[in-house]
């Protein structure tokens, strides 16, 4: 169903990459630090941040949890329609080790904007 959904938005050179912790979510963040971001945290939605700036939400959001989540980060980086590459991470909170439904596990979204036309 999402090779679908990529193939109708026009997406090529999908990768879908996986790890523990948020390395790769930082790792992310500093590829794309030129481009601007959106952030949906558990309480507020912020727009057009740089990169530095967001990675301290990101610790300020992950620092104002009172529970102790295991974190996993879910990436796609891919090229859209108009040729711009462009990334989707989510942070995905578990408080427990097993993989059922809890009312505590937490996500946290970041994409790429559309980069601003500049002109020279």
């Amino acid at each position: 169903m999402e090779t679908v959904i990529n193939w109708l938005l026009g997406r090529k050179r999908i990768v879908n990459q996986e790890s523990k912790g948020i390395d790769l979510a930082i790792y992310l963040i500093n590829e794309y630090k030129d481009r601007t971001f959106t952030f949906k945290g558990l309480k507020n939605k912020h727009f057009g941040i740089r990169g530095e700036e967001l990675l301290k939400l990101i610790q300020e959001e992950l620092e104002s949890m009172i529970v102790l989540y295991n974190y996993t980060t879910r990436a796609k980086t891919y090229t859209d329609k108009k040729g711009v590459s462009q990334v989707q991470i989510r942070l995905i909170g578990k408080v427990s080790m097993m993989h059922r439904y809890n009312p505590l596990d937490i996500e946290l979204y970041l994409e790429t904007e559309m980069p601003e036309k500049r002109i020279v």
